[in-house]
């Protein structure tokens, strides 16, 4: 089947890329599951603290992720949606082009424009899953270690407690980043193979998807050192969803309306996720939008999508909202009870 050809996508940078998952999946693997260095976890003559702590937690937070069962069934669960994805985009665009044929059109143009479709749908659905995979891999990695008396035996240990915060912080932050980077090409990559289309920004908005992701975990982690682990989870469910919710009455209700601007800026700014999202959305349309042709800005102007970059002060805001509420889960944490 010949390729449509948008602009060519960065096949080196996304070979690159799959190779330094690869390789760091399998150092992480021998290193992870190697025997501990005791001299790192015993107490040290001379010596009242542990050596790099942190890096310690982090990595029995990676260990304890990989053995959950929940670990395994999401990697089986992830190959299976992607198999049958494929099959259901071979399936609608070879009927979709052997009818634009059998009509005597050309089917290059629909074809690219199914590819432009399925990538918002195909991204807006790893947005749901890496959202959904952060509050249920971490709503008790805090609170649900001080029920379960863990740290109770941790803590009287010279390790300090903010190395424990943000080694578990760290640890998640990492499996969540490198399941939404493959996650994210996987999809790209199917939909390139049978539509011809790769986003001209494809990074850029793979990276607005990570930014969302750390931005529900610091809510999770900031959340766990204050609240039992019920509390957490609801929190964090109520809030993405209340983002979710504003961003269509704010596309249902007129511009005009201050008050509504002033409410969906304040929930903005209380859950930044659906922003990074909205961000994403905008650089998986092609760069030059309008030489298609019946394919204006406003036609891409829904609930789902932006017509506009995200606003760089709202940026910032999500940057600084990832790493400002860990450091305050941290400073909690050390006068919390256990």
């Amino acid at each position: 089947m010949n390729k449509l050809q948008m602009s060519p996508p960065p096949f080196m940078q996304v070979e690159h890329a799959f190779l330094l998952c690869s390789h760091a999946v399998a150092l992480l693997s021998n290193f992870f599951c190697a025997p501990l260095n005791r001299r790192s976890i015993e107490d040290q003559p001379g010596r009242g603290t542990y050596t790099m702590g942190w890096f310690l937690i982090t990595r029995f937070t990676i260990q304890e992720a990989i053995r959950r069962r929940l670990f395994l069934t999401i990697a089986i669960l992830t190959l299976l949606v992607l198999v049958l994805f494929g099959l259901l985009i071979h399936a609608a665009v070879s009927r979709m082009q052997e009818n634009q044929v059998a009509n005597g059109m050309d089917p290059t143009l629909p074809t690219l424009y199914a590819g432009i479709a399925i990538s918002i749908l195909a991204m807006w659905l790893v947005y749901l899953v890496i959202s959904t995979m952060t509050i249920f891999l971490t709503i008790s990695m805090i609170s649900g270690e001080i029920e379960a008396g863990t740290f109770v035996v941790i803590v009287p240990k010279p390790l300090r407690r903010a190395e424990i915060i943000f080694g578990k912080w760290l640890g998640y932050a990492f499996i969540l980043g490198l399941y939404t980077l493959f996650l994210s090409l996987a999809f790209m990559g199917i939909i390139y193979w049978f539509t011809g289309y790769w986003p001209t920004q494809a990074f850029a908005a793979i990276g607005m998807l990570e930014m969302s992701m750390l931005v529900l975990l610091g809510l999770i982690t900031l959340c766990g050192a204050f609240v039992p682990t019920a509390a957490n989870g609801a929190i964090a469910v109520m809030l993405f969803m209340g983002a979710f919710i504003s961003s269509i009455v704010q596309f249902a209700i007129p511009a005009q309306d201050a008050m509504v601007q002033n409410i969906t800026a304040v929930i903005s700014l209380i859950m930044p996720t659906d922003a990074m999202w909205h961000g994403a959305s905008y650089y998986l349309f092609p760069a030059a939008l309008g030489v298609f042709q019946d394919f204006s800005v406003n036609s891409v102007n829904t609930p789902f999508t932006a017509t506009q970059p995200i606003a760089l002060p709202l940026l910032t805001w999500g940057i600084l909202y990832s790493l400002v509420l860990p450091l305050i889960a941290m400073l909690r944490f050390q006068r919390r009870d256990l």
